[in-house]
């Protein structure tokens, strides 16, 4: 059996990969490339979604960042403020039952093709994104970079 990769990169500190990976020494030391990511994280995400008893905080961000939702998108969704979720993901409080049940509904109906969830989570997404979206105009000065007045 080959060495098991601890993958954290997703978030979260207990997804170990048993193959599907390949490690390659670069001049910057070694990286580790992972086939199908996307599979991956969907797989995460189901299991999550299936078998954990209630999502802890670390859960809720991978779930939210899988659904492409910022905490206060999520928020809006769940009728909680950003700083319920914030403080959710942080492990300061517990998600309630209610907002745990319906950010699995949410997740698993998006990932496996309801189209109408499917649209809904995409439509969300693009109005946060574009809540956050500003043009960064840069310049570069003697001093360095800086934004553009």
């Amino acid at each position: 059996m080959s060495e098991l990769f601890h993958y954290q990169s997703c978030g979260l500190d207990n997804v170990w990969l048993r193959n599907g990976f390949e490690s390659k020494q670069t001049p910057y030391g070694e990286a580790v490339a992972i086939a199908d990511v996307a599979g991956l994280h969907k797989t995460i995400g189901l299991f999550l979604t299936n078998n954990q008893p209630l999502l802890d905080g670390a859960e809720i961000r991978f779930l939210r960042k899988e659904l492409d939702l910022s905490q206060t998108m999520l928020g809006e969704v769940l009728g909680v403020s950003e700083s319920t979720v914030r403080n959710w993901e942080a492990g300061r409080q517990p998600i309630t039952a209610a907002a745990d049940r319906f950010t699995r509904l949410l997740y698993q109906e998006h990932i496996q093709g309801n189209a109408y969830i499917k649209a809904m989570v995409e439509r969300l997404s693009k109005l946060d994104h574009a809540r956050h979206i500003q043009r960064l105009e840069l310049e570069s000065t003697r001093m360095g970079w800086k934004a553009a007045a």
